[in-house]
């Protein structure tokens, strides 16, 4: 194998893994429950610093298999039910004990979550008090990326300044649209056989959504059935990732398959393209391939918007990525993904993310169901002038373009998100 097609595969196996329960949650579980394995002893207080946008995305979200929600119940299930060796599986297992711990350590007011103010990037500090002493573990950039463990009286009181990430990161800017249209097409079968699983497991949350009561998988549905929608692609893939997405962040204990740290990307990636796959019947094979391509680009667009951002990441990273599987499943040219790429940036771009929630599924419903469109456009020709607003011929330009309005740009964006979700602005 190839020197590209090496570090292509090794990027693609790393950013693509199960996670139980939205990622922001569960990334301050990891950290606490990592805290818990360097000190034992009675737990007297646990500190957590994080970045708004973590703090955003964390703060009213399902915690899977249990009714109680946000960031202060899953550090301490870290504490209590956290396995670190799982991963983004971390609180997978959650007992009723440790329930009862975990309850009972945010009820005393032994749980205090903060916010780590300019901070541009994902940014978890937690500190945990116990009989024994107490240690701080750090995590930057990405969600179980923990740079440092200490627990010396002396380095406690120093402040954190957010640092940049390593280079490592951005490695996948080193290659284009073609690298990953070459390396989709020639990457032996077995070595992305892995994708299935996300595949499966992303259908067994969606079947679980379309079945909720009231919510929109069955809203969908009834507009079928009198008549106001029609069943075709475009529905096939608002209905599956939106039903998935809202049966994840209700909490369930199914896990989700995540792309680039996120569970709601890999279901807008795996589902969008697998609902195209099997309304036109094509191979198993076409569909893993079409899911390379999407998730090598939906990586390299988050290495320029940021692991966390103002923006929707359903829309602009992971929608943008599914739009350019369709377009290879439906066996487009290279010309027509940029096509797809121009069309989708053109129009959704600036969605803003206002936290993890079950309202999400409208997002994925919006971004999954245009990102088929814009490929169906995209593959009738002349898409959107490449020269309008941010856009760019160029596959690296564009995405360079909408990374910097996401980040700097609207870095007071999110500031605002932020302070009227907490109802922290006048009305006035």
């Amino acid at each position: 194998m190839l020197e590209k097609d090496a570090t292509l595969l090794s990027i693609l196996k790393r950013e693509i893994a199960p996670a139980s329960g939205c990622t922001e949650p569960v990334a301050v579980a990891y950290s606490a429950a990592v805290a818990r394995k360097k000190l034992k002893g009675s737990v007297e207080k646990l500190e957590v610093v994080v970045d708004g946008s973590l703090y955003k995305n964390g703060v009213r979200v399902g915690i899977p298999g249990i009714k109680e929600r946000g960031l202060e119940i899953a550090a301490a299930l870290g504490l209590f039910a956290g396995s670190p060796e799982k991963g983004l599986q971390v609180i997978e297992n959650i007992s009723s004990d440790a329930l009862d711990k975990a309850k009972e350590l945010v009820s005393q007011g032994k749980v205090s979550i903060s916010v780590k103010e300019d901070c541009p990037k994902l940014f978890i500090e937690t500190i945990l008090h116990t009989s024994e002493g107490k240690v701080r573990v750090v995590t930057m950039d990405r969600h179980l990326n923990i740079v440092n463990i200490d627990s010396g009286e002396g380095q406690m009181n120093c402040e954190w300044r957010y640092a940049e990430p390593d280079s490592s990161n951005k490695v996948i800017q080193n290659y284009g649209l073609e690298d990953f249209l070459d390396f989709a097409k020639s990457v032996p079968l077995d070595e992305i056989a892995f994708l299935n699983d996300g595949i499966e497991m992303n259908l067994a949350l969606a079947a679980e959504g379309a079945k909720m009561e009231r919510g929109i998988g069955m809203k969908l549905s009834k507009l079928v059935e009198d008549g106001m929608i029609h069943e075709n692609l475009m529905y096939k893939a608002q209905f599956l990732c939106s039903a998935a997405s809202e049966a994840r962040m209700s909490g369930s204990k199914l896990s989700a398959m995540s792309s680039a740290g996120s569970g709601n990307h890999g279901i807008t990636v795996f589902l969008t393209n697998y609902a195209v796959a099997e309304g036109i019947g094509a191979s198993r094979e076409a569909l893993l391939r079409a899911l390379v391509i999407s998730n090598l680009v939906t990586f390299y667009i988050k290495s320029y918007t940021g692991t966390l951002s103002a923006m929707c990441g359903c829309g602009v990273a992971a929608g943008i990525g599914a739009s350019v599987g369709v377009v290879y499943l439906l066996g487009g040219s290279l010309k027509q993904m940029m096509g797809t790429i121009l069309n989708m940036i053109g129009s959704i771009a600036g969605i803003i993310c206002d936290g993890g929630k079950e309202g999400c599924s409208y997002k994925l419903a919006l971004s999954a169901g245009w990102a088929v469109e814009s490929a169906l456009l995209a593959l009738k020709g002349d898409p959107i002038n490449s020269s309008d607003g941010i856009l760019s011929a160029d596959f690296s330009e564009v995405i360079k373009n909408m990374g910097y309005v996401c980040n700097p740009g609207m870095l007071e964006t999110n500031k605002a998100i932020i302070k009227v979700m907490a109802n922290e602005y006048s009305k006035d």
